[in-house]
């Protein structure tokens, strides 16, 4: 019985090359390496030489990728033993030969302080590896994913676009046990291209699927025609935000429904068999977190290729358009999807019960999203705004985007101005009081036209910070000085109409300036501020209340309070455990 080291860095690196049908090791003496080739040396289904010279033993690497056409790993200890890599991996790299550089070392923080055999491999030349990385030894299961991932990255990079060298340093802590006989299971992550298309997976009809759309540009007239046909002929659900860039009639708006799911003992039903994931990054926090715990299986779609892990159970990577993939997958027979139905349902239900807000971001968001005249653009700022506004669907006319890519409050304003220079229709902001004045510079942009709207929620700080799932609330009022920067901005007479430094910037600048501190004079002033007949950029300031923000979050995320028992003992817990004792039940989790 083959018997593997127990570090788990090693065993993931084992076998994923066992998974990607890599057999052919060049091995060179050292010790920080031992448990790397000791572990292969017992297992037969690798094919081990040894080379006692480095330098050697790359070019040997090179020799025997080129004329079996197979990839070849190296292993070395630490000190120079790798640097004598280098003249071999530069032929891989020009010749694009796979060759992997397995540089075993001992812990990374030694490195500059003086610890024999330690060098510095954070940096590399440009031209000996397509891809490097280094992995440490593993301490949860976070850190396992992570590693698996890049394992897999670099190993699909041996062959990718051609091909060439890759280096990964391998972490040691000097403990060599070799106690594990069988290797951890692990996903190989595979990469489909258009030419190889024959080769794709089958996907059944009936799997529960769950398109999750990230942030996107609009799609195109032929993709959003591929995405309706291919939901029509599955049992499929296309869960889109503010920045997805689809607003066909498939688009549903999942925010609400999944923040109420994420504990819920009836998520089971809810719960995808499949993730197809198109586009990039989103901003929806509630639907990450209900699919996070789904652990199921994740498809990506995108033309650049790239293994992006956000599920931590990325299966496959299709390197085509999304109309090339949904095409390939649309079914010959329209389909009734149950699994749509159940989340539309279960969506208007909420909807039905939804209680009544205070004056806040949501409220306002509940009134107006429906307000919002047809082809208009709207972009609300990072985060509570974006979070707020997600809640509630807007018309499918609307062009919607948001800034998620870098996903800070430094340029929402100027994102949303810049829109404006391409089109005559109305441009709304929606923002709060940290990322209107972090942006305030661009009001005074003299290109800025009529159809600028701004939608300041001025609660006096960072709400995000404040909210009932966020840290700065369990600190409570001294979380205002710093965490969530209160009071900046005011004047000396306080913080209301009269006294807005923003109405005093705005209207410097040409703006009309409207404001409201309560439903009745939102409510009064509304239609002006959707109007399409102003002459001038409007800013309608609103003053609401930091409680009034906290608790209508709280009450829109608890529409349906079920909660499951697991939820519900951590609950009970939290209220007879010493916080000590729960911080320290943490540490052993993570």
């Amino acid at each position: 019985m083959a018997k593997y080291s127990d570090a788990r860095n090693v065993q993931l690196v084992i076998a994923l090359l066992k998974k990607y049908g890599i057999r052919n090791v060049i091995a060179s003496p050292g010790t920080t390496n031992v448990p790397f080739v000791y572990s292969v040396q017992n297992d037969s289904f690798f094919r081990v030489r040894s080379a006692f010279d480095e330098r050697s033993a790359a070019y040997m690497a090179c020799g025997l990728a080129g004329e079996s056409g197979e990839p070849v790993v190296l292993s070395c200890t630490g000190a120079t033993a790798s640097r004598d890599y280098m003249p071999g991996l530069t032929e891989a790299f020009y010749r694009k030969l796979p060759v992997l550089a397995l540089t075993s070392m001992h812990f990374t923080e030694d490195i500059g302080n003086l610890s024999t055999q330690i060098l510095d491999r954070s940096v590399i030349p440009n031209d000996i590896a397509r891809y490097h990385t280094s992995l440490e030894m593993i301490e949860n299961e976070r850190m396992a994913k992570d590693e698996e991932l890049r394992i897999n990255i670099a190993l699909s990079e041996l062959t990718r676009d051609g091909g060439g060298p890759v280096a990964v340093q391998l972490i040691t802590d000097g403990n060599y046990t070799f106690g594990t006989s069988s290797l951890p299971e692990v996903q190989k992550i595979n990469r489909f291209l258009p030419e190889g298309v024959d080769e794709w997976p089958k996907l059944s009809s009936k799997s529960k699927i769950a398109v999750l759309l990230g942030a996107h540009r609009t799609f195109s007239a032929a993709e959003s025609e591929a995405l309706e046909h291919f939901v029509e002929t599955h049992n499929a659900v296309v869960f889109s935000d503010v920045s997805s860039g689809y607003r066909g009639k498939f688009s549903f708006g999942s925010a609400l429904s999944c923040i109420q799911l994420q504990d819920n003992p009836a998520r089971s039903a809810f719960n995808p068999d499949l993730v197809i994931h198109l586009g990039e990054m989103t901003g929806d926090y509630n639907t990450m977190g209900f699919l996070t715990g789904t652990h199921c299986p994740v498809w990506r779609v995108s033309p650049d290729g790239e293994f992006r892990q956000h599920f931590a159970k990325l299966e496959n990577v299709f390197q085509c358009t999304i109309d090339f993939f949904l095409s390939h997958y649309i079914g010959d027979e329209s389909v009734e999807s149950e699994y749509r139905s159940l989340w539309c349902k279960y969506d208007a239900q909420l909807r039905k019960n939804m209680p009544e807000f205070p004056f806040s971001n949501i409220w306002i968001a509940q009134q107006l999203s429906p307000m919002i005249p047809d082809e208009s653009v709207v972009h609300p700022a990072i985060l509570s705004s974006l979070s707020s506004w997600d809640y509630f669907p807007m018309s499918k006319n609307i062009h919607s985007s948001a800034n998620v890519g870098g996903f800070g409050i430094d340029g929402c304003m100027s994102t949303l101005i810049g829109a404006s220079f391409a089109t005559n229709k109305l441009c709304f902001c929606i923002t709060g009081d940290l990322a209107f004045f972090y942006d305030m510079n661009s009001l005074g942009c003299r290109e800025i036209g009529p159809n600028v709207r701004i939608l300041l929620i001025n609660n006096n700080l960072g709400m995000t910070f404040k909210l009932s799932n966020h840290v700065g609330s369990q600190i409570g009022r001294p979380a205002d000085s710093f965490i969530a920067a209160a009071g900046h901005n005011i004047s000396a007479n306080g913080i209301d109409k009269k006294h807005s430094s923003a109405r005093a910037w705005a209207e410097s600048l040409g703006f009309e300036y409207l404001c409201a501190s309560s439903k009745d004079e939102f409510n009064a002033i509304k239609e002006r501020f959707v109007s399409q007949d102003a002459k001038r950029p409007i800013l309608f300031e609103c003053f609401t209340r930091e409680e009034d923000e906290r608790n209508a979050r709280d009450f829109i995320d608890s529409i349906d309070d079920r909660v499951d028992s697991k939820t519900r003992i951590k609950k009970i817990a939290k209220t007879i455990l010493p916080k000590t004792v729960i911080d320290s039940l943490k540490a052993i989790r993570h």
